[in-house]
């Protein structure tokens, strides 16, 4: 009999491997990114944020928040998807300090073009989950996400 000692798995070498995959699953978004810009001239970012405005008008600040992103890119990600009629800004009548940010017609009309991900190899690898693998996955992305957006507040918040 032939036993093998395995290494312990410790929180470091588990978080290594997460960030390995997770740079992995990051490669798999290039042709999408590619394609969306031959589409459409726009980020995955941006179309995030477009994604954010269906819901309704949002502060630059909350877009901010949901995008992961510091206040003065998304006030440059807003420049340039107002110079493409994609977004418009309003000023608060009450307070003219706050600034709301809304979708245009032409930025609702492009996130309906932008269909990038369906049939792409991604979207069918999803799709060949299972329903509870896709569950995880949601779940265990959301909590990424989150978290790192509280540090990146916290951290902000130090400097």
């Amino acid at each position: 009999m032939v036993t093998t000692i395995s290494a312990p798995v410790t929180a470091q070498s588990e978080t290594k491997a997460a960030l390995l995959a997770y740079l992995d699953a990051l490669a798999l978004a290039e042709p999408i990114q590619a394609r969306l810009w031959q589409l459409a001239h726009l980020t995955l970012t941006q179309v995030s944020v477009l994604r954010h405005l269906r819901s309704g008008p949002q502060t630059a600040g909350r877009l901010a928040e949901l995008a992961g992103l510091s206040a003065t890119s998304v006030s440059r990600l807003v420049d340039r998807l107002e110079k493409r009629g994609l977004v418009s800004r309003k000023r608060d009548a009450e307070d003219r300090r706050i600034v709301e940010v809304q979708l245009e017609p032409a930025g609702e009309r492009l996130l309906g073009e932008a269909k990038v991900f369906r049939g792409s190899d991604l979207h069918h690898a999803v799709e060949a989950m299972s329903a509870d693998e896709r569950r995880r996955l949601t779940a265990s992305l959301t909590r990424l996400v989150e978290l790192t957006r509280e540090l990146a507040i916290e951290r902000e918040g130090r400097d």
